[in-house]
């Protein structure tokens, strides 16, 4: 299997990924960088079918011709992190690993510890210790929680991402391997004759709308226009299109935190599958949307509220999960009436009802009760029993002293 490193163009094969890396990007050798040549499409998912509505209410409301919602949130672990990680454990435990590792403020590390628990395998979440998701990923058994004190996620990631621990399979965004796992969305929209002009999402990492668009390369399909979505001075990717760059970060938000962190998982100063997403978006003739307030999604659940075929189904995402919809709101200029949109809904509201609540506090009971009715398995508390175990680090460590302390004590 061969692949093109986004940054310098060179042709690289799997098994010199990493020493590609260090040689000739070691300043980013925690990103995302190669797309692959060809691949082998990999297997169907082994659970969870994902639902795609159509909502001629919010078409209308819109005013586009189609709008077709998929909700990730139905996702095992109720989010979109699923098609990452359980192809990361499929691929750990072939490999025979018994433990995995991943950098997460919440979703993906309960993704992966979800997936794990299922194997029979260990799971490492390296997190700030500001993380709200702690307690919870602590009251798994297969979890050790490694928290940075007085970190922010970049802190977190930078410090971990690309840490090798004997034994332990990198579940990270910098795993060139995982990509090809999200061709069952591409699959699942053919199958079902679902050609939509454009796909929204928010972009965190930018993995998903990546993965996405590889498999409508490598499967020889109809490819639509990716719009990648973030918030507000905290969306580097918008700023690393607009210069033609492949990479960008910012040093600080680049807006008042208090104005948009109800999308916690989505505001950063990097994006980690940054490359990946840029290519992606030049391949579609995509482009980002930035620019959401949290104003804007609790906008985007009003008009949610608009379809009650939707809420009637606990189609109900998360802040984070709701920013495509915010998008098409906030830019509804862009889009013309003849235009075929699928958003995304990337994560269940059932896991932030908090979030819910703080933005749309009218309509916040009747969103939790139909929330409790769909997927009542996903309803995040924490018990107070720490069946796992976190270590909690100064922020000064460094990688050889992780290490250590990880290899002696896990």
């Amino acid at each position: 299997m061969q692949f093109v490193c986004l940054l310098c163009n060179r042709l690289v094969s799997y098994t010199f990924i990493e020493v590609h890396k260090q040689v000739y990007h070691p300043e980013f050798s925690g990103y995302g960088m190669m797309w692959p040549n060809s691949y082998n499409v990999p297997q169907s998912r082994n659970l969870m079918k994902i639902p795609i509505y159509e909502s001629e209410i919010l078409a209308e409301t819109l005013n586009v011709e189609k709008v077709w919602i998929r909700d990730e949130g139905q996702n095992l672990s109720g989010s979109m992190k699923d098609y990452s990680t359980e192809r990361a454990v499929k691929l750990a435990k072939e490999a025979g690993y018994r433990k995995v590792m991943v950098v997460s403020c919440g979703n993906h590390a309960f993704s992966l510890a979800r997936y794990a628990a299922l194997e029979g395998l260990d799971a490492i979440c390296f997190t700030p210790s500001s993380s709200s998701k702690i307690p919870h990923l602590a009251a798994m058994e297969n979890v050790t929680v490694v928290a940075l004190n007085d970190a922010i996620f970049e802190d977190v990631y930078r410090l971990s991402a690309d840490l090798v621990l004997d034994g332990v399979y990198n579940a990270n965004v910098s795993n060139e391997e995982l990509l090809p796992g999200f061709s069952p969305i591409v699959e699942d929209l053919s199958t079902n004759d679902i050609q939509p002009d454009y796909i929204l999402a928010g972009a965190g990492n930018g993995s998903y709308l990546a993965g996405i668009i590889l498999a409508y390369q490598e499967l020889g399909r109809f490819m639509p226009k990716i719009l990648p979505v973030g918030m507000s001075g905290a969306f580097p990717v918008s700023q690393a299109f607009a210069n033609d760059l492949m990479i960008h970060e910012h040093n600080d938000f680049l807006e008042e935190e208090a104005l948009i962190d109800a999308a916690e998982g989505s505001i950063a100063v990097a994006s980690y599958s940054m490359p990946q997403l840029i290519h992606a978006m030049k391949l579609s003739d995509g482009q980002p949307l930035g620019g959401l307030l949290n104003d804007n999604l609790a906008e985007a659940y009003r008009c949610l509220n608009l379809d009650q075929n939707l809420i009637s189904r606990g189609v109900i995402p998360e802040p984070t999960g709701i920013m495509g919809l915010a998008s098409v709101m906030k830019d509804n200029d862009f889009f013309k009436p003849e235009d075929k949109v699928m958003v995304s809904f990337t994560g269940n509201g059932m896991k932030d009802l908090d979030g819910i609540r703080r933005l749309a506090p009218n309509l916040a009971d009747g969103f939790e009760e139909k929330l409790c009715q769909s997927r009542p398995d996903l309803k995040v508390e924490a018990s107070g029993v720490v069946l796992g175990k976190v270590i909690y680090i100064a922020k000064e460590t460094t990688k050889e002293e992780l290490k250590r302390v990880l290899e002696g004590g896990t």
